[in-house]
């Protein structure tokens, strides 16, 4: 994995949160002379790039943590170009006047391995909306901080690059 060290200070990071909606009661973390592998127990990795997507808003979407949690991701492990897709997701759902769901979602876009990260591409499927899908996000690997694992309302067991991107179907609780 690449050495990354984060140039964010902390006034940069309460801005970020402050402008998003992000509770001020969660803790954050100036990474310093961390890399993203010395992150603190009880907390991830959050890349303020994420934020840039339309559409995240933060508490965030049912749909949005169906997904993480289907997959077994943390903020930290999806790089920005994965959330935007997420987020594209949505806003198509939504203008076409359709509920976002997880089995919707893995019959267009399904996990895939990004060099240290994970992302999510587009599935074989013959669908001409998700065509302008975003691809590129520059400079958001040194943009990093630290925040409590309370951010999402869940338990992320994180998903390993040992374990393969095989995906099972969806349980019935995990749709909820």
């Amino acid at each position: 994995m690449l050495v990354q060290f984060s140039k964010l200070i902390e006034s940069e990071i309460d801005k970020s949160c402050s402008d998003h909606g992000i509770d001020p009661s969660l803790e954050t973390q100036v990474p310093g002379d961390k890399t993203v592998n010395q992150c603190p127990k009880g907390c991830f990795v959050f890349y303020t790039r994420i934020l840039d997507q339309p559409n995240l808003q933060y508490p965030f979407t049912n749909s949005f943590l169906q997904v993480l949690k289907y997959y077994r991701l943390s903020l930290g492990q999806l790089n920005p170009v994965g959330v935007a897709r997420i987020m594209h997701f949505e806003i198509l759902c939504h203008a076409l006047i359709y509920e976002p769901s997880l089995l919707m979602f893995r019959c267009f876009f399904h996990l895939a391995q990004n060099d240290d990260w994970y992302s999510i591409e587009k599935t074989q499927c013959e669908a001409p909306l998700l065509s302008t899908t975003v691809s590129h996000t520059y400079a958001w690997k040194n943009q990093f901080f630290f925040i409590s694992d309370r951010l999402l309302p869940f338990t992320v067991v994180p998903h390993k690059f040992s374990e393969g991107l095989n995906e099972k179907e969806p349980d019935v609780q995990e749709l909820e």
